[in-house]
């Protein structure tokens, strides 16, 4: 019987070790794979917070954009400004050209309005002479 006994308690311990092995090697890999996860959440905790600084970066250009907008008007308001004055300009030119144009053919009429025309010609005054 003590035999007996002595066999089944050696293979109680020998299970006992192989379990114990198992769990050693169980917990090896657990802590490998907790390892590797914390490092993920390390690089993805960083990755956030280089996202974050770059949306708060980008909001606060906007926050200057639209406040700098709000304040003076922008290039191209101020370039649609500059053309429309142009054209203006452009249409106020031309219709001064067509009434100098109007003016230059009217200038010349039958009968001067200079001094000289109002008096007769030495030739004209025989005739009544």
């Amino acid at each position: 019987m003590s035999n007996d006994l002595l066999k089944q308690l050696e293979e109680k311990i020998t299970a006992a070790i192989e379990t114990i092995e198992l769990s050693r090697m169980e917990l090896a890999e657990l802590k490998e794979q907790n390892n590797e996860l914390e490092n993920r959440y390390v690089d993805w905790e960083d990755r956030l917070s280089a996202l974050i600084e770059k949306f708060e970066q980008l909001e606060n250009e906007d926050i200057v954009e639209i406040e700098a907008e709000s304040e003076n008007p922008t290039q191209k308001e101020e370039e649609e400004n500059i053309e429309e004055l142009g054209a203006e300009e452009n249409e106020a030119d031309e219709q001064a050209l067509e009434i100098s144009a109007d003016v230059d053919e009217t200038e010349n009429p039958v009968f001067g309005t200079s001094p000289e025309s109002f008096t007769e010609a030495p030739e004209s005054a025989q005739h009544y002479a």
